[in-house]
């Protein structure tokens, strides 16, 4: 018997929906659209929801394919996988906070994993080696003893 979405599960979803939300362009049915990047963007020739051809090759031709081909559902529901799937190792790093890891896999989509995880080490004082070891995670630790206090400085060690 299903029970439906743990609340995790459910905060997690609402998280790539967010990313989702913010990052994709619309048409007036409210279809996802391709768009083409200005030349000096950097990140390729064209995007779906964020995800270009430059850096995410393979799942933005996936993605343009599916949407000339009419397949919306299916772009939106492969969209959301991807992202859940390339963003995943910022639940692991959130240790169990979903404010942390909701900013850290925005992070993770828009800087790529090893940036994400140098504006963590950033944020909370750690070596910026692009390692989530010993010293991070104890540095973390004690960080998350005011969790709003970490998103403060996450945000500033993004615009950093």
């Amino acid at each position: 018997m299903k029970t439906g979405l743990s609340t995790l599960e459910t905060q997690r979803a609402a998280m790539i929906d967010f990313i989702v939300s913010v990052e994709a362009r619309r048409g007036k049915d409210g279809k996802l659209r391709v768009y083409k990047l200005p030349p000096a963007d950097g990140g390729g020739t064209y995007e779906v929801a964020g995800i270009n051809d430059r850096y995410h090759p393979g799942m933005a031709a996936h993605l343009k394919r599916c949407i000339e081909q009419g397949w919306h559902d299916r772009a939106e529901m492969d969209i959301r996988a991807y992202l859940a799937d390339y963003t995943a190792v910022a639940a692991i790093w959130a240790g169990g906070c979903a404010a942390v890891e909701a900013f850290l896999r925005d992070c993770a989509f828009n800087r790529g994993p090893k940036g994400a995880l140098r504006i963590l080490q950033l944020a909370i004082g750690a070596p910026d080696d692009g390692k989530y070891g010993p010293a991070t995670k104890a540095a973390f630790k004690d960080a998350m003893q005011s969790p709003g206090g970490l998103i403060k400085r996450l945000r500033l060690a993004r615009e950093k």
